[in-house]
């Protein structure tokens, strides 16, 4: 192979690499979520829940009690990527608490909760009203979505991105390929 036809395929390969770093889809985020009882009395057992972390993992779980210090350790998730916290709270923990799960760098949740005095009833939940009509008015149709059905797109450029890497291998071939002699 001549040096010209080889510094033709290098281009063409840097080209192809920068086209698909470029129109790749960024990795998304783990849908990772937690769950807790709004309010939880002093002395009852309750769980906390998480759920969509990565699979077998060691979990960073960060209390923070209003007023006071907060506390933190891990947990392990498992195979699923699901973890559970079974906690009965004391006095000192009374006020509102947040947990916050992080799995490195891929996910975070938080979640929120009241701990009230062994025997206290919780508040009655406020109900919303809405801001104007009914409730029942129409919205507006669902706009962020391509003809082909990806999501923001992302299923029409990956074929653009497929098409341009056969096109660049096409022609690498077509350039590099030996004449033949009669």
């Amino acid at each position: 192979m001549d040096a010209r036809r080889l510094r033709v395929l290098t281009r063409a390969a840097f080209a192809a690499g920068l086209l698909a770093t470029s129109l790749a889809a960024p990795v998304e985020a783990a849908d990772c979520a937690l769950s807790a009882p709004a309010t939880v009395n002093v002395g009852s057992t309750f769980t906390i829940e998480g759920s969509g972390f990565p699979a077998s993992t060691s979990i960073d779980i960060d209390f923070a009690i209003d007023g006071g210090a907060s506390d933190a350790f891990s947990v392990q998730s498992d195979a699923t990527g699901a973890l559970q916290i079974a906690l009965v709270p004391e006095d000192i923990d009374i006020g509102v608490t947040t947990v916050q799960a992080t799995a490195g760098s891929t996910c975070t949740a938080s979640v929120t909760y009241t701990v009230l005095a062994a025997g206290a009833t919780p508040p009655p939940a406020a109900t919303e009203s809405p801001a104007s009509g009914t409730g029942s008015e129409p919205t507006a149709p669902q706009t962020d979505s391509d003809a082909i059905g990806g999501r923001n797109g992302s299923a029409g450029l990956r074929w653009i991105l497929a098409l341009a890497l056969v096109g660049v291998g096409s022609a690498g071939l077509f350039l590099t390929r030996l004449p033949r002699r009669r």
